[in-house]
């Protein structure tokens, strides 16, 4: 059904609208319809486009947030990956000093490398298996706490017996301890 509406326009508009329905072979009446639809359609896709813009502008927002939280996630990683790398040369220089050769059994003479002495305490060779903690003090003197000497030289070995064993296991040897 269709209804009638009388409205007063400026002659320029009028000229506008033939001119319009001409160019899309339409008549001045579906040349309004069509103008008056589409003039209808955009101001309630305004309210949209308002709508839209406002999203817009929280998700530029939310994008510029995560990019900041992700540059500080890459830095962590970064930090992270050189501490463990630090970590590692650490390690492997301190499993490198363990296996080296120390001083030799007071009472066998065999060759006592520091894990011997500071891990094992005990002569490497399986005749002997002699504790070595002899080596590990030195000559008394006065003022000299030795509990906390051998407290301190035990923290040694447990560091040394842990980074011998990362470094064997990242290197795929077996570990270099004794029973």
């Amino acid at each position: 059904m269709s209804a009638v509406v009388y409205a007063r326009v400026p002659d320029s508009l009028k000229q506008a609208l033939h001119a319009h329905a001409s160019e899309r072979a339409l008549t001045l009446t579906g040349a309004v319809v069509d103008l008056l639809e589409r003039g209808l359609e955009a101001i309630a896709n305004q309210q949209s486009l308002a709508e839209l813009e406002r999203k817009r502008a929280a998700c530029t927002s939310e994008r510029a947030q995560t990019r900041a939280r992700l540059r500080e996630s890459e830095l962590r990683v970064q930090a992270a990956r050189e501490r463990e790398q630090t970590t590692a040369h650490t390690y492997t220089a301190l499993a490198e000093r363990a296996r080296q050769r120390l001083a030799s059994c007071p009472q066998c003479r065999q060759p006592v490398r520091a894990s011997d002495l500071l891990v094992n305490g005990r002569c490497p060779n399986p005749s002997c298996r002699r504790a070595l903690s002899s080596l590990l003090l030195p000559a008394p003197r006065a003022g000299f706490d030795a509990s906390e000497y051998l407290a301190l030289l035990g923290a040694l070995g447990v560091f040394v017996g842990l980074a011998q064993a990362a470094t064997a296991e990242r290197q795929g040897e077996p570990s270099l301890e004794r029973a």
